[in-house]
């Protein structure tokens, strides 16, 4: 079988064959075009009605709320502290007053001519 002249005339079978052939190519991209349209027309009905409520109503909230907490949180520390500080466990700010004692102990023996000191003794005194 030989492959067909690309310049001799198409028979009207395959002339028809081939414009089939197109139109059910356009028929079907134009069907592709109006799912597109119709996707692009659905996003510009929903999208707008919500970026103007998360805009207008979500954000507002969002913003009005974070201030609240951040005065409240300004205003309460105050009290929080004091009554931490004065609360019915005072042996917390006792046992708090001890340690720092102890802390700082520990750091004034970490001095360097505390620590030449020591070794000269030949060992630490506790």
């Amino acid at each position: 079988m030989t492959a067909p002249d690309a310049y001799t005339p198409l028979s009207p079978t395959e002339k028809l064959e081939e414009d089939a052939s197109l139109v059910g190519l356009a028929a079907a991209e134009g069907l592709r075009g109006i799912e597109v349209a119709a996707v692009v027309l659905i996003g510009l009905l929903v999208c707008p009605p919500l970026a103007i409520l998360a805009f207008l109503v979500v954000v507002p909230v969002l913003v009005a709320g974070l201030v609240l907490g951040l005065i409240v949180a300004v205003l309460s520390t105050p009290y929080l502290i004091v009554h931490h500080l004065r609360a019915r466990h005072r042996d917390h700010g006792s046992l708090l007053l001890q340690r720092l004692r102890h802390a700082g102990r520990a750091l004034l023996d970490l001095l360097p001519h505390r620590i030449v000191a020591g070794a000269r003794e030949g060992g630490s005194d506790r």
